[in-house]
């Protein structure tokens, strides 16, 4: 067998010729015959080809937003500023739900007294009761104040609970470590919390990820945990990584699968979110299969096909395909390692004689 290989624009690597004799045949006399380039399909993919591009990200991303109704008192952080989680952001204007918390407060100690000047008439009711001196009627009434009054004091440590948590809620702090991205207010402005206002934004960028889209043919070379190396484009700077989630699902319009990657920059290198990155699933020999250019595939409102040297003719196949990238494609099924592929069909009919050609 005599091996051929395609161009290097095709990006397929060492495709075998196509006749065992190392002679092309010619066709029969009177025949127009046509010269044509042809290989066998490649059964692996070359270092390069199984390649996903896409955005760096942080994992933790949040906008935080108002939960109260006030005016902006002091912005804390700055666009670029480092912040430790918990630390505080922004103020809002606290002074109503600092007077709610103390009328909560007294509410809760006026419940208290209460509670205890009916739990103190209901002992009575119950040593009167116990001599004869009283009816049942009247102490069922003292029972039932005592516990009317119990039912306010908890009402009213929940009322004092949720003035409370409105005066927390007029300072933001960071959910986690990060950088600050956005600054949206000032001190001064008017915010709401209903329609959202939205206040700072924090990323978490000491922990990145790639998000990449790859391509429906490339998906069966990446496994979850496996090591890869991510290269930024532009400044060409190696970043390790590791597959964290592979989607289970096909994005029906762009035939392509969800991966994310945990990135993992060098010491004394900065990585931004938002920088696009090359990542590489495979190298050759890493996995088998039946591999084409892309301009050896014909299709039509019956489906794919692809010519192949047949008898000194050409013959179609019908095939199933994923796209690799632009240039290549994974035959899936109608088609074997032997059959000596048309590279450049072009306008050739089926049954049209040729003569396969060696590049």
């Amino acid at each position: 067998m005599t091996r051929l290989a395609l161009v290097a624009s095709l990006g397929l690597a060492s495709l075998a010729g196509c006749h065992a004799s190392g002679k092309a045949s010619l066709p029969e006399a009177g025949t127009a015959a046509r010269a044509v380039r042809v290989a066998k399909p490649t059964t692996r993919l070359e270092t390069g080809l199984a390649r996903a591009t896409g955005p760096v990200r942080a994992r933790e991303e949040a906008v935080l937003a108002s939960k109260v109704t006030g005016q902006v008192k002091r912005v804390r952080v700055s666009v670029g500023d480092r912040v430790k989680a918990g630390q505080p952001l922004v103020e809002l204007d606290g002074a109503m739900a600092a007077i709610s918390v103390e009328n909560g407060r007294a509410a809760v100690r006026l419940a208290d007294a209460n509670l205890a000047g009916a739990e103190l008439e209901l002992k009575r009711a119950k040593m009167l009761a116990a001599e004869g001196a009283i009816a049942q009627a009247m102490l069922d009434r003292a029972q039932t104040g005592r516990d009317l009054a119990a039912a306010q004091l908890d009402q009213a440590r929940a009322g004092l609970h949720m003035a409370e948590q409105q005066l927390s809620d007029t300072v933001l702090t960071a959910p986690f470590d990060g950088v600050i991205t956005g600054r949206f207010k000032n001190p001064g402005d008017f915010v709401s919390a209903m329609p959202l206002t939205s206040l700072v934004a924090v990323s978490g960028v000491d922990h990145l990820e790639a998000r990449l889209a790859v391509p429906e043919g490339v998906e069966p070379f990446v496994q979850v945990g496996q090591p890869v190396v991510a290269i930024t484009s532009p400044g060409g700077l190696k970043v390790t990584g590791k597959v964290r989630v592979k989607n289970a699902a096909v994005d029906a319009a762009s035939r392509t699968v969800e991966v994310l990657v945990d990135l993992e920059p060098p010491a004394g290198a900065t990585v931004r979110p938002g920088t696009i990155v090359n990542v590489d699933f495979g190298g050759f020999g890493d996995k088998d299969g039946l591999y084409l250019p892309a301009t050896a595939v014909r299709g039509d409102a019956k489906g794919a096909s692809v010519l192949v040297v047949a008898d000194g003719k050409a013959a179609l196949r019908a095939i199933q395909f994923t796209q690799v990238n632009p240039g290549v494609v994974a035959v899936r099924g109608g088609l074997d390692a032997s059959s000596a592929v048309i590279l450049d069909p072009g306008g050739l009919a089926v049954g049209d004689a040729v003569v396969p050609l060696a590049d």
